[in-house]
């Protein structure tokens, strides 16, 4: 890899300590006399079109933000190094850095696809399309009551429910809030989508998992109640009593590098699940 790139999420790293040492290990690795260094909030708005590879310096957040950000000048694959919190996209913490640079430096890695989201929000006087590496939540107001939901899948109609909200997410949301609000894992190498309810007013609405190649067409009746529609937890819509929401699968995947090492259940059981250290060996 001659052209190398890293994206590093400012608010992660105020004083560059991070970003410094990480240039230099690249550089020293790599023999390279140069690496561009962009702001992860900005990097839509960059010609990528030279960079072999994009490292990404931040947590779940930055990731999930330059997935929906990227333009068509980058066909690279991301290697995620965490700085953040939870790291559970991220393909290595910092504190492996040097372990991290042995593999790339060797070709020890897989580049994976991970699935996006396409959304179109559109009702008689606007019209916005968004993307989603995650999922793509809509859910009432703060004091708003119950909203009353129907569901179409590929032009007919799958149900009507009351309740807080749903979540249509991807494999790979599948581990976040969709996980919290009781819908199940998806391996994230399947091209999938599932519908989770949120705090649901009838036991019959539970999660479907679809076809990735399904659309699905979402309306909410909400009596001009507050009703808003998240992209990834980061970028919100207003949804008003007329908006359509269409939602499949996004024509470009999100491509990430992963060490050959790489186990998911394991990062799984560590991030996610919480179990302790002694089922986190080699007893399993």
């Amino acid at each position: 890899m001659n052209n190398i790139g890293i994206a590093i999420n400012p608010s992660k790293d105020k004083d560059d300590k991070i970003l410094k040492r990480v240039v230099n290990k690249f550089k020293n690795k790599f023999n390279l006399n140069d690496i561009s260094v962009f702001n992860s909030f900005d990097i839509g708005e960059q010609n990528l079109e030279d960079i072999d590879l994009l490292v990404v310096l931040g947590g779940d957040g930055t990731l999930l933000g330059i997935a929906r950000s990227l333009n068509e000048t980058f066909h690279g694959p991301i290697l995620g190094i965490n700085i953040g919190n939870l790291g559970f996209l991220s393909s290595v913490e910092i504190s492996n850095i040097d372990f991290a640079l042995n593999k790339l430096y060797e070709g020890k890695y897989n580049v994976v696809d991970r699935m996006m989201l396409n959304c179109i929000v559109e009702d008689e006087n606007t019209k916005e399309e968004v993307t989603a590496l995650n999922d793509i939540v809509l859910a009432r107001g703060t004091l708003s009551r119950m909203v009353k939901f129907t569901i179409f899948v590929d032009g007919k109609i799958y149900t009507t429910f009351k309740g807080d909200g749903l979540i249509v997410a991807t494999p790979t949301g599948s581990t976040a809030y969709s996980f919290s609000a009781g819908g199940p894992f998806i391996s994230p190498e399947l091209e999938l989508i599932t519908i989770t309810p949120i705090c649901p007013h009838t036991k019959s609405m539970q999660t479907i998992v679809l076809s990735g190649k399904s659309m699905v067409e979402i309306f909410a009746d909400h009596d001009e109640e507050k009703i808003y529609l998240t992209v990834d937890g980061q970028k919100s819509i207003r949804i008003t009593q007329e908006t359509s929401v269409k939602i499949s699968k996004n024509n470009k995947n999100f491509k990430l590098l992963l060490f050959d090492d790489y186990d998911y259940f394991k990062v799984l059981r560590s991030k996610i699940l919480n179990n302790s250290k002694e089922c986190d060996g080699d007893k399993l």
